[in-house]
């Protein structure tokens, strides 16, 4: 991995990480707003739409998850590069 490759590589997994963190900021916040709602209606088909909200709202923070994780796997052959470079 050349020095160039390792600096950009920094630069997106700190950028992902940054959004990914906004993100789920965000995301957290709409979520409460959205069961706040379907807590305080009496609306029987109102509750069953915001609980299919609520499970995509689910999902989208799985897949934010599934972000950051394969965001740090991507460092993984930076840091084998590093220690090849070192031995």
């Amino acid at each position: 991995m050349t020095p160039e490759e390792k600096n950009k590589l920094d630069e997106l997994v700190m950028r992902a990480f940054t959004l990914a963190y906004e993100l789920g900021t965000n995301l957290d916040d709409l979520h409460r707003q959205f069961r706040e709602l379907r807590f305080n209606t009496k609306d029987r088909d109102l509750e069953a739409a915001l609980i299919n909200v609520e499970h995509a709202f689910f999902m989208v923070a799985q897949s934010i998850n599934i972000l950051k994780e394969q965001t740090r796997n991507a460092l993984i052959p930076a840091r084998k590069a590093q220690t090849r470079e070192g031995k």
